[in-house]
């Protein structure tokens, strides 16, 4: 069977980023995020063979075991594709070259294992809000850009599935795997 995939990394005190969900709401054509699925994208997979998760993890595995947790900060706003025709609001994290690591390590991982994956280059993000028509981000762009939330330390990347629905997306976690000498 097939499923919607993506690995994360999880945001333990969504908390934090409640104000930032409640300005996002407020904005013309922009659903928020709901605060429970928040997270840092490392990589979206897409439509993926549900029997190929064992495959994934352990593509996973290999790139995270001679890694340590680290800690990141959530800070910093910005939009996908850029703010004059928005589709994605997000908040970010940094320093981004952790993350850009294992990402990258994990991108490698999945080609060798012949797993497509969507290859746009990594940007650490947290999805705050989706766009559903013309929106001014410019607000929201001018309060958060140089905003800093909270440290969050970066020990697990969970492997998602997303079943999109009339409501939004639902996520289920499938698989955790640990960051570090324990994977």
């Amino acid at each position: 069977m097939k499923i919607r995939m993506f690995l994360s990394i999880p945001v333990k005190d969504p908390s934090v980023l409640k104000g930032v969900l409640e300005d996002v709401g407020r904005m013309q054509n922009v659903k928020a995020s709901p605060i429970s699925q928040m997270h840092i994208t490392v990589r979206f997979i897409g439509d993926i063979d549900d029997g190929k998760t064992k495959k994934v993890v352990r593509c996973i595995q290999d790139a995270v075991a001679s890694t340590e947790p680290f800690t990141v900060t959530i800070a910093g706003a910005g939009c996908f594709p850029n703010a004059n025709r928005p589709s994605v609001i997000w908040i970010g994290a940094k320093p981004e070259d952790g993350l850009k690591g294992i990402a990258d390590r994990i991108s490698v991982n999945l080609k060798a294992a012949n797993i497509q994956f969507d290859e746009k280059p990594f940007k650490s993000h947290i999805t705050v809000g989706r766009c559903k028509g013309p929106s001014d981000v410019s607000g929201f762009l001018e309060k958060y850009s140089a905003s800093e939330f909270q440290s969050l330390l970066c020990d697990e990347i969970l492997v998602m599935k997303s079943e999109l629905g009339p409501k939004g997306a639902k996520h289920t976690v499938l698989e955790r795997v640990p960051i570090g000498k324990s994977a």
